[in-house]
């Protein structure tokens, strides 16, 4: 988000110039704001409470995508990958009380997590941090406790472990449990994620709803394309790109793999204009929900014109 308002501001000639002051005259401090139905509670150096109070229909897609597959699938469990501190949960719970497993890494989100994620019912959290496999890593933090970048480093200050979700979702807790909504927001490491989730993928094969933004993919040597056309082998069709205010961009299938390496091209640099997409995926068999789904937002786009 910081890099849209960036963007946003570069255009009109005006820049931004960080110093420490923004937060640390707001760490330590609570704020409450209206997420979908929910109070949902944020420390005050959280970029997403600037976010809400200017976009309050924020990530409400993820709503309307919920209602969406729970017709078809009444049982699903959505899977919440990067929940911060609660408010993608509460958009979905604003809409359809579905179960909802929320993963989050990060210590001061997490404590937020908790806390705002009490006033749910069917909600399971889980503290750990995601990646393709299995493994412990020296990183550093761009961005502790608001939205963290992890960054691989041999000179990092701290070793962070990281598991997979096929791990974590072949607890035998999970056993009966349909995921048929996962979504990932973990900034830039969407798709190495996705590397690790393919058991869960190949099981349930779930509608995958995930932020693709180049520019800090590229910090971390994530290149992204490769795995994204993948899905393509896992049986998965439609797809659907949104630009970072949630308007549908392009509605198309995993064969025309030249105009979705056009759009990947495109996302990444000074000249671009967006700040990054968010992708929005569907197998084969759910092609008729995925009509549904892309019509409900062309109409959702129509009315921002």
């Amino acid at each position: 988000m910081k890099g849209i308002v960036r963007k946003f501001l570069n255009a009109l000639g005006y820049d931004i110039i960080k110093t420490d002051n923004w937060h640390s005259a707001r760490k330590g401090l609570r704020k409450t704001i209206q997420v979908g139905n929910y109070n949902i509670i944020m420390p005050g150096d959280n970029t997403l409470l600037n976010t809400y109070r200017i976009y309050p229909d924020f990530n409400s897609i993820l709503g309307r995508l919920a209602q969406v597959i729970v017709k078809k699938y009444p049982g699903m469990t959505a899977i919440d990958i990067g929940a911060n501190v609660g408010d993608t949960i509460a958009i979905i719970k604003s809409k359809i009380n579905i179960p909802v497993i929320g993963i989050e890494g990060d210590d001061v989100s997490y404590k937020y997590l908790e806390e705002n994620t009490a006033q749910f019912s069917g909600v399971t959290i889980i503290k750990t941090f995601l990646s393709e496999k299995k493994k412990e890593l020296n990183v550093t933090f761009e961005s502790k406790g608001t939205n963290t970048t992890i960054i691989p480093s041999e000179a990092g200050d701290l070793t962070v472990s990281f598991q997979t979700l096929d791990e974590i979702i072949n607890d035998s807790k999970f056993k009966n449990t349909e995921v048929k909504l996962l979504k990932l927001d973990i900034e830039g490491y969407d798709t190495i994620v996705l590397r690790g989730a393919y058991d869960v993928i190949a099981k349930d094969q779930p509608v995958l709803f995930f932020e693709y933004n180049r520019d800090v993919m590229k910090k971390i040597n994530e290149d992204g394309l490769s795995t994204l056309l993948s899905l393509g082998n896992y049986g998965y069709n439609k797809i659907a790109f949104f630009d970072h205010k949630g308007r549908l961009l392009l509605a198309t299938t995993m064969k025309n793999t030249e105009e979705i390496t056009y759009l990947h091209q495109y996302g990444i640099g000074k000249n671009n204009l967006l700040g990054y997409y968010d992708i929005c995926i569907f197998h084969q068999q759910d092609d008729a929900l995925a009509t549904d789904f892309f019509k409900i937002e062309e109409d959702e786009s129509a009315k921002k014109i």
